[in-house]
């Protein structure tokens, strides 16, 4: 037979490199894997540190949600409170004042008996919001409205009662008929503070 001729070098060069690059797409794919599971290794440790954060945070917010609020608003709370014992300490230096200064027979001249009960009741609605209980604050607004209508009925009894002869301005009715302007306000301020009970605006 014929004499086999030995391969040029080109050929053999060109065979081995065709395989290197076979082998090498062949090995792609499972390097490709082993460096994403080595990723994802990496990335695990982060993972379960972060969780703790996250159940840390629900238990803040549960924490949030089973925090008891205020009945009213504190300032809210403070200035009705306030504004209910000043106006009670009023009516009773007005009815001081007036008794000492008008004659006993005079019309309109004011009682401290018709006082107390407008005055224990602004009083207690002084206490009762101060305590900031669900029940006794709601209940101290109630209280400092009725304690303003028993003041701006007394008042204005007192306004009717007295005469204006139109000489001496501004005269005796001055007095009960500021009486009827501070219930109104002392009304107002209470009645617009109920909504406001377990509201955390």
């Amino acid at each position: 037979g014929r004499a086999r001729t030995a391969p040029s070098p080109v050929i053999a060069v060109a065979t081995s490199a065709a395989m290197s690059a076979t082998m090498s797409l062949s090995q792609a794919p499972a390097r490709c894997l082993g460096q994403r599971r080595l990723s994802s290794v990496r990335r695990a440790p982060k993972a379960l540190r972060a969780r703790p954060a996250l159940v840390t945070r629900r238990g803040d917010r549960t924490h949030d949600l089973t925090t008891p609020r205020a009945a009213v608003e504190i300032s809210v709370a403070y200035a009705v409170a306030q504004q209910d014992l000043f106006f009670a300490a009023t009516v009773a230096g007005e009815c001081l004042y007036q008794q000492s200064n008008l004659p006993s027979d005079f019309k309109g001249r004011p009682e401290f008996p018709k006082i107390v009960l407008p005055c224990a009741l602004l009083v207690g609605s002084f206490v009762a919001i101060q305590t900031d209980n669900s029940v006794l604050s709601p209940g101290g607004l109630v209280l400092g409205c009725a304690a303003s209508i028993l003041s701006g009925k007394m008042f204005l009894e007192r306004f009717d009662a007295i005469k204006d002869d139109g000489m001496d301005w501004p005269g005796p009715r001055i007095f009960p008929g500021t009486g009827i302007l501070f219930s109104l306000f002392v009304f107002l301020a209470n009645a617009e503070a109920l909504p406001r009970i377990f509201d955390g605006r």
